[in-house]
């Protein structure tokens, strides 16, 4: 789609041209999935190991005989944020396996 610049100041025949392009197919290198998959599970290893201290903190102190609610709710929010996150780095991890 073309139309005229209505900025411009001084030739304002030369025409702007609106079209969107895909870029070209870049090929990924074997190598570079392999290394992707390397790094994408030991940082799905590292948060696994944080949710399970996670769940553990929000356990104890959901088996408190005496709650602190502030507590509560921090764990609550930090295992559901390692949560999300474990969940993200499984689909990508799935997704580089195909």
């Amino acid at each position: 789609m073309a139309y005229w610049n209505t900025a411009c100041s001084w030739d304002c025949r030369t025409p702007v041209i609106n079209e969107w392009h895909s870029p070209p197919a870049m090929q990924i290198s074997p190598f570079y999935v392999l290394t992707q998959r390397r790094d994408l599970a030991a940082r799905y290893a590292a948060t696994t190991r944080q949710w399970l201290v996670a769940r553990t903190t929000w356990r104890r102190l959901h088996e408190a005989p005496v709650k602190n609610i502030t507590a509560l709710r921090d764990a609550a929010r930090r295992l559901d944020q390692l949560e999300r996150g474990r969940a993200a780095l499984l689909r990508d991890l799935k997704a580089l396996a195909d």
